[in-house]
């Protein structure tokens, strides 16, 4: 590694920087930040042509599997969310972003800044629990409505893909169409998907579940009650009403 690099990163780490040579043309960097738990994190550097590729060879991903497991397809989305949002990439479990010699400091912070954030329990912890609200809907739906013929991600009307419902049920002859919502993005997209579905389907019904109906703006409530047929106001409600008002549709 030239000696050059090597002089200018130990003056912008204020000395507190060694780096050491693992394998041919691959170098650790030894600088004191820290996993939760008091370890250092790992950071590695290779050159490849113009540019250096920071990497941590998998290691945050074999730290974060110690005590969370990236089990479900939300859970991915959250990682890979984690990732993306800090500038990073990640192959083959690899995290890993590149830089060049003149931005290669503040591209290690950023680094160091996205692998404390990926094997942060608290931060991954939260961001799971305020994005399991679609996963449950989707468990509670599956476990407990199946007599009542549910198919997810349907577009009932066949030219516009982009008004596609979460969820369809059939409990007599017409559909029940199901929107989760969590946030304002949702509750506006479900008002225009239930208002244009009353331009072009004969005879519908269109629920709304809400993760928690008090988030909502009262505007985007009042387009909502305007345009869908029952809300309910939290997923409790949903669960504990869902299967007396589709009996109902019979």
């Amino acid at each position: 590694m030239n000696q050059k690099i090597i002089d200018k990163l130990k003056t912008q780490f204020n000395g507190r920087l060694r780096i050491a040579e693992k394998r041919p043309g691959i170098w650790q960097l030894y600088i004191p930040f820290f996993h939760e738990d008091g370890d250092m994190i790992e950071i590695f550097l290779k050159q490849e042509g113009n540019k250096w590729k920071i990497s941590d060879y998998a290691m945050a991903i074999m730290r974060l599997s110690y005590s969370y497991d990236i089990d479900t397809e939300n859970k991915e989305k959250i990682f890979q969310k984690i990732i993306a949002e800090n500038g990073l990439k990640e192959e083959d479990g690899n995290i890993f972003v590149y830089a060049h010699d003149d931005n290669l400091y503040p591209t290690l912070l950023q680094f160091v800044h996205g692998i404390s954030k990926l094997t942060s329990m608290r931060y991954f912890r939260r961001e799971v629990i305020e994005s399991l609200f679609y996963e449950q809907l989707d468990e509670y739906i599956y476990a407990e409505l199946q007599e009542y013929k549910p198919q997810k991600n349907v577009i009932p009307i066949k030219e516009r893909d982009d008004l596609e419902v979460d969820f369809q049920f059939n409990p007599n002859g017409y559909p029940v169409f199901l929107f989760g919502v969590k946030d304002v993005a949702k509750a506006r997209l479900a008002a225009i998907c239930c208002l244009e579905y009353q331009k072009q389907i004969p005879k519908f019904r269109s629920y709304i579940v809400h993760d928690d109906f008090t988030k909502i703006p009262k505007k985007d409530i009042t387009r909502l009650t305007s345009a869908c047929d029952k809300q309910f106001v939290s997923l409790e409600d949903f669960q504990e009403n869902a299967v007396k008002s589709l009996e109902r549709e019979r």
